[in-house]
């Protein structure tokens, strides 16, 4: 799948210019019950700013009169180095990017260089939460030598016992042994006879 598929559009995201206040960014924050939001600049995204930005400044300058949030301005203050992500790349790297780094968000941008949106974590949990098939039908985990066939085998053992498979993901367990394991959500009416079968065919069934 794609990050444009994905991700928030530019128009459905509350934003901040690095001209305002730190106060005007805290006030969008509460008012919208977020940690953080993007600093953007017409089409040019600059960066981010969060309440945990806002209280670490605060306390790194000592300042203590709440309206010194009203003099400050966001570019004093926001981060710049966030990741960054084209609209046509894949939700793999999405997904790499929100687990390796330190951010709240990856901000995507065209090829002109232009915001069309952001990608967070909560949509990358969704997407995969989707793809696993949760809340459809009976999951069960199969362990299986990876050799070829496994998966037509697999299959028809399904099949022939009535069974519909939803969504399956195939994982590495970088084990001494070639093995996988085969993560299924499966839609069948007899779900017992199915794990028989398959235990029947040669499968581990967890």
């Amino acid at each position: 799948m794609l990050i444009k598929n994905l991700m928030l559009s530019r128009d459905d995201l509350t934003i901040v210019n690095p001209k305002e206040s730190v106060r005007n960014a805290l006030d969008l924050m509460e008012k919208n019950g977020f940690l953080s939001i993007p600093v953007v600049d017409g089409d040019k995204f600059l960066g981010v700013i969060s309440k945990g930005q806002i209280y670490e400044y605060f306390y790194e300058k000592a300042l203590e009169s709440k309206a010194v949030l009203s003099e400050i301005l966001v570019e004093n203050v926001m981060i710049t180095n966030v990741p960054v992500v084209s609209p046509e790349g894949k939700i793999e790297d999405a997904a790499y990017y929100l687990a390796t780094k330190n951010t709240f968000f990856l901000a995507v941008i065209d090829a002109k260089g232009a915001m069309k949106g952001i990608v967070t974590h909560n949509a990358i949990f969704q997407q995969f939460s989707e793809l696993f098939g949760e809340n459809h039908g009976y999951g069960i985990s199969i362990i299986a030598y990876d050799i070829p066939g496994q998966i037509s085998k697999l299959s028809k053992v399904i099949s022939e016992n009535n069974g519909q498979i939803i969504s399956f993901v195939v994982v590495d367990l970088k084990s001494i042994t070639k093995v996988k394991e085969i993560i299924l959500r499966i839609h069948t009416n007899d779900i017992d006879l199915i794990v028989k079968k398959l235990k029947e065919a040669g499968f581990k069934v967890e």
